[in-house]
């Protein structure tokens, strides 16, 4: 059967369609050398922020305190007029739990207890999606070992994070005293915790790396 010339021509002008369509398609899709996609990393941070929830304690399932969590913030350089607000960072990000001992003088010693490192891949499940008026966050959860017993120690919990010309920021430690099981009792050797997440003004510093702990949980 011969088609008509008003057919053919029906038939190519779909035919260029589709091909345009496609084309349109692909325009919008990522090529390697493209835009990324969601906010990008940067590494030039100048201060680290840490906002606790009211019970940051995370439980096993016989109610033991065995880990807790926090928001981090990490704040980059910025300029006169600007407002400095939390970013995603392509580094390791290191976390470190100290236990506090008092000495007769009313100081206290510190013990390094456990130590996390969040590389950029193990970091990226910690990122909270959703940006608050700081900026961007992640939301890390700090789980130590059932075997590191801390009810009702007193605990110091310092950030930091190595920038890739080397520099070294860190947040000065946030103390906080561990819930005890229903019915326990204070260890004697613990002291009075300050208010929950005071930040720690007699250490604490910027530069210094964290001696290497035991391995991620």
């Amino acid at each position: 059967m011969r088609r008509s010339r008003a057919y053919r021509d029906l038939q190519a002008g779909a035919g260029w369609g589709l091909v345009f369509g496609a084309l349109l398609l692909c325009a919008g899709c990522e090529t390697p050398g493209g835009p990324q996609v969601g906010p990008q990393a940067r590494d030039d941070i100048v201060a680290i922020q840490q906002y606790p929830p009211t019970d940051p304690w995370l439980r096993d399932e016989e109610g033991r305190v065995n880990g807790m969590r926090t928001r981090v913030y990490f704040l980059p350089a910025a300029g006169e007029q600007q407002v400095p607000k939390g970013i995603f960072v392509p580094g390791t990000i290191h976390a470190a739990l100290y236990v506090l001992f008092p000495r007769p003088d009313g100081s206290y010693e510190r013990q390094l207890a456990y130590q996390w490192d969040f590389d950029e891949r193990g970091a990226e499940g910690l990122r909270i999606r959703r940006p608050s008026v700081m900026g961007q966050s992640y939301g890390l959860i700090l789980r130590w070992p059932m075997e590191l017993d801390l009810a009702g120690r007193e605990i110091q919990i310092t950030l930091s994070y190595q920038r890739s010309d080397g520099e070294t920021i860190a947040r000065r430690g946030t103390r906080f005293r561990v819930p005890l099981p229903v019915g326990a009792s204070v260890p004697r050797s613990a002291v009075s915790a300050p208010a929950r997440g005071v930040p720690d003004t007699e250490r604490g510093q910027r530069g210094p790396r964290h001696p290497t702990g035991p391995g991620s949980p």
